[in-house]
């Protein structure tokens, strides 16, 4: 059953994610959609010991499909995030005039026939002939080389947020906007990048990123290696077992899920910073086994909190605790789902902590806390050996906080720039998840003084009776409650043995 559900999430999260890259391609018909909103790309502040290479650039092509009139012309502009607005309206407010919704731009855009003593690259007259510079590049020295059109960005205070708006406006021969929207669909091709393509003073870490992705290469890095490290450990834990702890199984399981994930995703970003473009499929499938890792690993808490392989053998799944998590994994993933493809919005930051469907997600993790400390209290209760009782307290208490971590670390995001994010929510949930899957590797470990606490596999006259019972299994505790342990105090009282044998 469990298996089954694994691959449904699996297959369900697959073309859920867009492609947000440092090269956009697309088409575009004027005469259909009055504003095109392209993408949103974070520039790096300017170095100012270098200047000319360390600023933001967007360059392309811009071609009709068909035969143009080139004398009416539509607009390129990009838009800084304090100007952008006037744009964030439902589509119905675009019937407004385009002197309304340029008025803000063209107070600081250089347009060199009608704004000359403007100070902002903000505008550019598409499409292009082909073969030739797009109108308005005055200056061809500027150009990128092999491109038609090429914008420069500079920020010398603080990074920011710039939005690519394809604008069916004009400007007439009084300098006065008016709409123009030829009925040819026109082909776009253009690069976002942090420096100077071509120089020596790009990074290979930062060129094709946003600002706020700029940390994602070394971070995922990172996390491989430790996961591979993990991994290692695990691998060599579960041999060390003579037979692996059906707890072991599925911890090897997350860990695996969580090792290809990464990989896949750090393969995506690694070739995104050489192209601009990754491999699609390798980051949804990397996303896919992350969030899968994350529910599979929820459901191997709460068996635990409910004496799975720990009062008793793992043997066999709760069938009753398997629906309910079914049912809260499958809500989450139509949430997911949801968010990313319907709830996304370039003109908008939307994250899992700032939409509805993020914050059903985040009820489900709230929802999965309580199931989970309302299980281990009640295991709390029932156990009758005080050094166990005493484990479980510290196990509930410890991994209470992880599953608590991420309505936590959304309260700390709330308060954080958009610019800086996206790599702290996926610093902190990554940091989270590996520590609580570290502490398990741990406490699972053959020779580890916590083994005792767990369900044993060692001797075949161990488990006889385990599962109808409770008393063999109290006595069994008793019985070998001194293993792993050299102090006297661990042994057990042996007139409190009798008096609750009696």
């Amino acid at each position: 059953m469990m298996r089954i559900w694994i691959i449904f999430i699996l297959l369900f999260h697959l073309g859920t994610f867009r492609v947000k890259g440092a090269r956009i391609q697309g088409t575009w018909n004027p005469s259909e959609q009055k504003v095109l909103f392209v993408t949103k790309f974070g520039y790096q502040q300017t170095n100012p010991k270098n200047e000319k290479d360390s600023r933001g650039f967007l360059y392309g092509h811009f071609l009709p499909k068909d035969t143009y009139n080139y004398s009416n012309p539509v607009l390129l502009a990009i838009v800084s995030s304090e100007n952008i607005n006037i744009f964030r309206k439902p589509s119905s407010d675009y019937e407004m005039s385009c002197g309304s919704m340029l008025r803000n731009l063209t107070t600081k855009g250089f347009e060199p026939r009608c704004y000359p003593n403007g100070t902002s690259d903000v505008f550019r007259w598409i499409p292009c002939p082909e073969g030739h510079l797009c109108k308005g590049e005055d200056n061809a020295a500027n150009v990128i080389p092999g491109y038609q059109m090429t914008m420069q960005i500079q920020e010398k205070i603080n990074p920011e947020h710039w939005f690519v708006l394809l604008i069916a406006c004009n400007l007439d021969s009084n300098c006065e906007w008016k709409d123009s929207s030829p009925n040819v669909p026109i082909n776009y091709d253009i690069w976002l990048t942090n420096g100077r393509p071509n120089s020596a003073a790009v990074s290979f870490f930062t060129f094709n990123f946003s600002f706020d992705e700029q940390s994602t290469v070394q971070l995922f890095l990172l996390t491989v290696v430790a996961y591979a490290i993990l991994s290692v450990i695990q691998s060599g834990a579960n041999f060390k077992n003579r037979q692996i702890p059906p707890r072991s199984v599925l911890l090897s399981r997350i860990i695996t899920m969580k090792l290809i994930g990464y990989s896949l995703q750090c393969f995506n970003v690694l070739l995104f910073a050489y192209d601009g473009q990754g491999f699609f499929i390798a980051r949804i499938a990397g996303e896919v086994l992350r969030n899968t890792s994350v529910q599979v690993h929820c459901l191997l808490l709460i068996l635990l909190a409910k004496g799975w392989d720990i009062s008793y053998p793992g043997i066999e799944y709760p069938r009753k605790c398997i629906i309910a998590w079914a049912v809260l994994a499958g809500l989450d993933t139509i949430l997911f789902f949801y968010n990313c493809t319907f709830v996304y919005d370039v003109l908008h930051d939307v994250d899992i902590y700032s939409a509805w469907p993020g914050h059903g997600m985040i009820l489900i993790r709230i929802i999965y806390a309580i199931w989970f400390l309302f299980e281990i209290r009640s295991l709390i209760d029932s156990e009758q050996n005080r050094h166990k009782a005493e484990f479980l307290a510290h196990f509930g208490a410890g991994f209470l906080v992880w599953f608590v971590s991420l309505p936590m670390i959304g309260i700390v995001a709330s308060f954080v720039s958009q610019l800086w994010r996206f790599s702290l929510i996926l610093a902190l949930t990554t940091f989270s998840n590996f520590v609580a899957l570290s502490c398990l590797v741990h406490q699972f470990w053959p020779k580890s003084s916590y083994r005792k606490f767990f369900a044993d596999y060692t001797n075949g006259h161990r488990r006889l009776g385990r599962d109808d019972s409770h008393e063999l299994n109290d006595y069994d505790n008793y019985l070998f409650y001194d293993e792993d342990s050299d102090s006297e105090t661990d042994y057990p009282d042996c007139e409190d043995v009798i008096r609750r044998q009696i």
